[in-house]
């Protein structure tokens, strides 16, 4: 058993809940800016994702009831919802398919920007994680895609002035008077589908274009406001080495049911492959979804990509959870 199994065992079969000490490891030992600067963004992305790896394999195996633990109310109370409605002036920031990984990116923009940091964090996703379903669960805005929430009346009513940013360089006249913004950016889930997506190299280039976004939305909010910056869900990097270890018997019962997906939505009369120990099971969530970190092989183009989300693991379902000002 490595040193990083034995020095967190106990943590991890302990009883009770568990995320405050996975939050605790994540981003102190490996999504920490320590590590950050210290190390070059590939070698940063390989090392701590070998690490998520090998621990997210042991939950699997050991203590997959920790995956539950993801399901509850999000941890400390960190509630996107609550934020908005109990601030009486601020703005919340959703960058799209945004994970731990860039909190060094998004704490040393902050800075840059003299931007107080008051709290630094992680929250939990929907089930599955997808934006849609985030919008519905989280923000209890119905099922409804982020491009419409500007034209919903209900949310207007509300108080609330949603932008909605399709791309790092589109910029939007801020109205500083309206207590409630929400600002929601595609980026950088929008760049998963690229072609570059089937590279490590993409991850640089998220880095990149982050301060981009970063200055037509964070930047252009006037100080004085409580700032959150979150994001709808995770993903999970598939490099080489970095899945669960599989044979395709295996995991042919999965490609099959799934379509190659992550995820599957139950209808009447769904037969999910019985007690395969990736998939679980929420009926009363109406969704299949792999567990952990498991590759299947789905044929086409989708197989090639090695950033995806969906599933139910710790990099999809932990998203940042940064409070400034």
């Amino acid at each position: 058993m490595s040193n990083l199994i034995m020095d967190n065992f106990h943590s991890l079969i302990a009883q009770g809940p568990r995320i405050k000490w996975l939050e605790k490891w994540l981003l102190r030992e490996i999504w920490s800016t320590e590590r950050y600067n210290s190390l070059s963004p590939l070698k940063y992305l390989n090392d701590g994702e070998s690490k998520v790896n090998e621990l997210e394999e042991i939950i699997v195996q050991a203590a997959y009831r920790l995956y539950d633990e993801f399901l509850d109310e999000s941890p400390q109370g960190r509630n996107v919802l609550d934020f908005l409605e109990s601030e009486d002036f601020c703005a919340l920031v959703i960058f799209d398919g945004l994970s731990l990984r860039e909190i060094p990116v998004l704490l040393n923009l902050a800075e840059k920007s003299n931007l107080t940091i008051g709290q630094v964090g992680v929250s939990c996703s929907s089930l599955p994680t997808e934006t849609i379903d985030f919008i519905e669960q989280k923000l209890k805005f119905g099922s409804v895609a982020p491009s419409q929430l500007p034209r919903r009346k209900e949310i207007k009513e509300k108080g609330i002035t949603v932008y909605y940013y399709d791309n790092p360089s589109q910029q939007y006249p801020i109205d500083q008077n309206s207590k409630k913004l929400l600002l929601w950016s595609a980026f950088p889930d929008n760049t998963y589908s690229d072609s570059g997506a089937r590279f490590a190299q993409h991850f640089e280039q998220i880095h990149t274009l982050l301060e981009t976004a970063w200055l037509n939305t964070v930047q252009q909010i006037s100080r004085g406001r409580k700032i959150l910056i979150t994001s709808d869900h995770g993903y999970v990097y598939l490099g080489a080495g970095l899945s669960f270890a599989r044979s395709n018997p295996e995991l042919r019962p999965l490609t099959e049911y799934l379509g190659g997906e992550r995820y599957r939505r139950l209808r009447k009369g769904d037969n999910p492959p019985p007690e395969h120990p990736d998939l679980i099971v929420y009926p009363n969530r109406k969704v299949a979804v792999l567990r952990g970190r498991v590759q299947t092989h789905p044929p086409g183009k989708s197989a090639s990509r090695l950033y995806k989300h969906g599933g139910l693991s710790i990099m999809e379902m932990l998203v940042p959870w940064i409070v400034l000002g």
